[in-house]
């Protein structure tokens, strides 16, 4: 796969690094808010649903559909954010998607071949400047001017240093960095060997997975499913971090009560019900307080919505567009039946 990786890029050795990489570039773009969280959680997803060859992997969920319902996004924004991701570096396409129609041999989807629709599959990959600071280059100031990706300012001090610096063997400077930092161990034993009697047991591996994986347009009814979405809003939303899950939930049983979602909560905290999106200064002194405040233009005093939530309001247009549907198509039946003159007359005419 390395023709797929473009030039001064190499494959992320390991899913920590590329996180902290994708973390560090996305914060860089000085994009909007809502942008910013949405790239962020659309990088979690796709690493938590990649292989340990840091490729993607259909089978755990890793397309468009199951990206799109997960993250509660259109596919059209997912379609923008892979392309994004693939400008800046962060992502190369190593298997094209293709559908039966448009496949070679297919004659238009005519014949089946028995593939099926094949999903993309892309490589995580990162600056080579990110390991090569490693060597003891120095690195331009975040403020100094990018030219390009070779150039990328990146604080490496803090993310390759190891928690125990001298437990780590003492190789020769000829080594690679990637293989003396990042190359996993290889496993114990194959599958059908003995294992040996040295060897000892393996360390749990830790959660690459949120806290909770609520879906973010079902609202929450019972106490514990309140407690796993507050989790979930934990593990994305860096701001409430600072209270704990039965806190958030006594702080959201307001909107919840009301059929709040995750991506209703999301969505209010960064927009006012008319559309408009809240400023964004500093870090709020009480975070309690801050949603409250937020929250307040869309509950009334009296604890009515001023407005409907994002999600009830894309229920309400779905259910229309297709009672819509339904209602033509059954005026095209009564239509094409009085042409015809109905069953009496389909009758009649075949009885002369």
């Amino acid at each position: 796969m390395a023709p797929l990786v473009p030039a001064g890029h190499i494959v992320a050795p390991a899913h920590p690094l590329w996180h902290d990489a994708v973390h560090y570039i996305v914060q860089e773009a000085n994009r909007r808010a809502d942008w910013t969280r949405n790239a962020l959680r659309f990088a979690w997803q796709v690493m938590r649903r990649s292989t340990w060859a840091m490729l993607t992997a259909p089978k755990k969920g890793a397309t468009w559909q199951h990206l799109a319902a997960e993250l509660g996004l259109s596919q059209r924004t997912i379609a923008k954010l892979y392309t994004w991701f693939i400008d800046a570096g962060l992502l190369a396409r190593a298997v094209p998607g293709t559908t039966v129609r448009y496949r070679k041999g297919t004659r238009g989807g005519l014949d089946d071949d028995g593939r099926g629709n094949e999903a993309a599959q892309y490589l995580l990959i990162i600056p080579e400047a990110i390991l090569e600071a490693e060597d003891g280059e120095e690195t331009p100031p975040p403020s100094a001017t990018v030219e390009s990706q070779a150039d990328l300012p990146w604080p490496c001090a803090t993310v390759l240093t190891r928690p125990h610096p001298e437990t780590v063997p003492d190789v020769s400077a000829a080594h690679d960095p990637v293989e003396r930092s990042f190359t996993p161990n290889p496993p114990l034993s194959s599958v059908g060997e003995e294992t040996p009697r040295n060897a000892r047991a393996r360390r749990p591996a830790a959660p690459a997975t949120p806290a909770s994986s609520w879906p973010a347009t079902v609202t929450p009814v019972t106490r514990r499913d309140r407690l796993a979405a507050c989790e979930r809003l934990i593990a994305e939303i860096p701001l409430f971090r600072k209270l704990s899950a039965s806190h958030l939930r006594s702080v959201l049983r307001g909107a919840f009560d009301l059929g709040a979602t995750i991506s209703d909560i999301r969505h209010a905290l960064d927009h006012r019900p008319d559309g408009s999106a809240w400023i964004h200064t500093h870090a709020p002194r009480s975070v309690p307080g801050w949603v409250q405040h937020r929250l307040s233009a869309w509950i009334s005093g009296d604890g009515q919505l001023v407005a409907r939530w994002p999600v009830q309001r894309r229920s309400a247009e779905h259910a229309a567009l297709l009672a819509g549907q339904r209602a033509r198509r059954e005026a095209c039946e009564r239509a094409d039946q009085n042409r015809r003159g109905g069953p009496l007359g389909y009758i009649q005419r075949w009885s002369r």
